[in-house]
C-alpha cells in the first residue's frame, strides 16, 4: 500500500486533513517522475511526550497534503513516523 486517503482517525494540519504516504508510496513518485515537495514540522509524540519531528510532504495534482506513515500492513500499521532530530540533521 502507498497512498491513503481515508482513515478511521483524522490527521490534521492546520485544521485541515492530512492524507498518508509511505516510504515506497514516495519512492513510488519518485520512480514515476511526480513532482513532489516535502518539508518537515515539529510534533508531540503521544508516546513519550517528547517532541520529534515528522515529514510532510505536497506532490502535483493533490490538494492535500501527505504524512509519512509506516507500512499500514506491517505489525505496527500506518503509524506517523517521527524523527528525533531533524531530518536533513
Amino acid at each position: 500500500m502507498k497512498e491513503i486517503f481515508n482513515v478511521g482517525e483524522t490527521i490534521l494540519l492546520d485544521g485541515a486533513p492530512l492524507a498518508l504516504v509511505t516510504p515506497d508510496g514516495v519512492k513510488a513518485w519518485i520512480e514515476d517522475g511526480v513532482q513532489h515537495s516535502f518539508r518537515y514540522d515539529q510534533v508531540r509524540d503521544p508516546l513519550s511526550g517528547q517532541m520529534k519531528y515528522r515529514y510532510l510532504y505536497e506532490k502535483d495534482g493533490s490538494d492535500m497534503p501527505f504524512v509519512l506513515v509506516g507500512n499500514p500492513d506491517s505489525h505496527e500499521g500506518a503509524h506517523v513516523i517521527l524523527f528525533d532530530q531533524k531530518p536533513d540533521a
